[in-house]
């Protein structure tokens, strides 16, 4: 017969219940660890109250003896002496002979030494507990041996009972104890071996940050040393070119010129029909006009007037700008010859930009320190709309920027003004 669905749900959820409940009730336990050993040592007080209902010397010692189990966590080593204490008084008293004292009689509340020891061997070392399951055992034999029925007749059945039952319970409570602490010392130990792992792992990863930080600082390093080294090979072409080719090229012309002059001089009243002087004029010509470009091109490979620092090549940049620009320039410390050169061409560019396409009537370049580095920036009141595009000047201006890891930044809406800010580091 098929059960119905429903049926099974209520069964499953009924069986459920039970385990719910006693899982709250752990729960509550664990959190609450005085209120559950005061109420532990209640229990212990009540199954002895029958034996004690009528003497209070018997009601004193059983509240006692109850009574070290409540502080028997935060003190597991001190609650267990004192339980002894007290289990050894009812042994030397309570037991044997005719002057035992019917007060001091073994009772229920006795299981509080056991709950004891449990404790003992779960929250102590095991050389601790060892020692109190030996004095467990030892008051055992001893209360076993001033036991009334080990004096009769035959003594075999009650003293083996007696042995069993006292040595097991001391010897369960032990174990059970111990299998607590081995469980917790486990826990333990996997956390110390999780927390190495993770650590060894985080040394690992800052080995890891390290290397690749003392690798980029390398890298930039090289690429300073790369950028400052190319500078300085410019500025040589440029000193050689102009102490040089410029040199021999401007005594050609020179000689070009006079052989000219000589010629036209000696041609006075003669029949040359002139070619020679036309020769000469194109030669001279042309190298007055190769010495021209030269000079252009020194100039564009490094400027002579950034030997005097980047305030004055740009005061010169701004003095024969096709748009007239104003100039500020505020900075301490000199930056390096590659981020000057920098600078200045991509004032230049930008100058050169406003002139060309933003008909705009005034431009203004500032110049500042910023955090160690360079912060220039170049404005005009021209129509706006300058844009980032592949293979436009601004692309190529941000792209030498970013060799030395600097910004970029436009700010250009419809109708101006057109602001352009360069972020530079002092260094390369």
């Amino acid at each position: 017969m098929t059960r119905p669905a429903r049926w099974r749900t209520s069964v499953s959820g009924a069986s459920a219940y039970p385990s719910s409940v006693l899982q709250g009730v752990y729960a509550w336990l664990r959190r609450h660890p005085w209120q559950a050993d005061g109420v532990l040592a209640m229990v212990l007080l009540a199954l002895s109250a029958h034996q004690w209902a009528d003497d209070p010397w018997a009601a004193t010692l059983s509240v006692l003896l109850a009574a070290t189990v409540a502080p028997r966590r935060r003190y597991p080593v001190a609650a267990f002496a004192v339980a002894m204490a007290l289990g050894g008084a009812q042994v030397a008293v309570g037991l044997g002979g005719p002057s035992q004292h019917a007060a001091l009689q073994p009772n229920a509340t006795d299981l509080a030494i056991a709950v004891l020891l449990y404790t003992l061997a779960a929250y102590r070392p095991r050389r601790v507990s060892l020692a109190g399951l030996a004095v467990c055992l030892l008051g055992s034999a001893v209360a076993i041996a001033r036991w009334a029925p080990a004096h009769t007749a035959r003594p075999e059945g009650p003293l083996f009972a007696a042995a069993v039952g006292l040595g097991g319970t001391a010897l369960t409570a032990w174990v059970l104890g111990d299998s607590v602490a081995y469980r917790y010392r486990r826990a333990y130990y996997a956390s110390l071996e999780d927390r190495a792992a993770r650590l060894e792992a985080e040394r690992d990863a800052q080995a890891r940050i390290a290397a690749a930080a003392e690798r980029a600082r390398e890298l930039q390093e090289r690429r300073a040393r790369a950028v400052d080294e190319s500078a300085s090979r410019l500025r040589r072409i440029e000193r050689d070119l102009h102490d040089g080719a410029q040199v021999r090229l401007t005594a050609l012309a020179m000689t070009l010129g006079e052989i000219k002059e000589n010629l036209e001089a000696a041609a006075v009243g003669t029949q040359d029909d002139g070619r020679t002087r036309l020769l000469v004029g194109a030669a001279h010509r042309n190298a007055k006009e190769t010495l021209a470009e030269l000079r252009d091109l020194a100039r564009g490979i490094h400027p002579p007037v950034l030997d005097r620092g980047l305030d004055a090549a740009l005061a010169a940049l701004a003095e024969t700008s096709a748009t007239p620009a104003g100039l500020r320039v505020s900075i301490g410390d000199r930056p390096s010859p590659a981020i000057e050169a920098i600078a200045y061409f991509c004032a230049a560019e930008l100058l050169a930009n406003v002139a060309k396409h933003s008909g705009a009537s005034r431009a203004t370049i500032s110049v500042s320190d910023q955090d160690g580095g360079l912060l220039m920036t170049v404005a005009d009141d021209g129509a706006g709309r300058a844009r980032l595009a592949p293979g436009g000047g601004l692309a190529g201006l941000l792209e030498r920027v970013q060799t030395v890891d600097g910004r970029l930044g436009i700010d250009s809406p419809p109708g101006g003004p057109t602001i352009v800010t360069i972020e530079l580091p002092g260094h390369a």
